[in-house]
């Protein structure tokens, strides 16, 4: 009886912390011992349409960050939005590492509460404008009003699913024609990976937390 018990413990103890490694719950409870945010000044930095990238928790980030091969520790992206005084994180997330499938917006200290410390980047397109600007966040707003779940296949070619980095391929590329790569990357070096988001070609690095 009491090795059942024991047993049992343990298996409840499992499974207790499989969920707080692989889920990312927005809403979880913060604990300020050990909570991982950006600067007062840091945020003060910060505009409408940044991208702001980090490496999440659980199997997955780590299962993306051996198959993609960044040169820095990120596997996930969003985009900054800032209206009044309040900053959001526009990404796209799966349910299964989160309590909601598809577009989010999700309060700034809680997505970088849910990222490993000392990954956090944060960078700007180059020559972006507030006509700019305003069009990312209708873009935003339809794609948020239009709910399309999370592409688990990660085929940037269908365009009813969208994971992380699609949406703002989709947003930026695609529909607003903001930003252009060069014709030499294939869509496997575009479309796989992060490293079009922190490419000084394209992006300025506002705040890096990874030197």
């Amino acid at each position: 009886m009491i090795k059942t018990t024991i047993k049992i413990s343990l298996v409840l103890v499992v499974i207790f912390i499989a969920y707080k490694f692989f889920k990312d719950d927005s809403n979880r409870p913060y604990e300020s011992s050990f909570l991982y945010k950006l600067s007062s000044g840091e945020k003060n930095q910060l505009q409408t349409g940044d991208i702001i990238l980090r490496r999440g928790y659980g199997f997955v980030s780590t299962m993306i960050s051996k198959m993609m091969n960044e040169d820095y520790d990120v596997t996930h992206l969003g985009v900054v939005i800032k209206q009044n005084d309040n900053l959001k994180i526009a990404h796209a997330l799966s349910s299964s590492v989160s309590n909601q499938d598809g577009l989010r917006l999700q309060a700034i200290d809680s997505f970088v509460h849910n990222s490993h410390d000392s990954t956090i980047l944060v960078t700007r397109l180059k020559n972006i404008d507030v006509l700019k600007q305003d069009k990312i966040v209708k873009q935003i707003e339809y794609y948020y009003k239009k709910q399309l779940p999370f592409d688990h296949s990660f085929n940037y070619k269908d365009t009813t699913e969208h994971y992380c980095s699609e949406l703002i391929w989709r947003i930026y590329e695609h529909n607003l024609k903001i930003l252009n790569v060069a014709d030499s990357l294939t869509d496997q070096q575009k479309y796989n990976t992060l490293k079009t988001f922190y490419d000084p070609n394209y992006f300025d690095i506002i705040i890096n937390h990874q030197k």
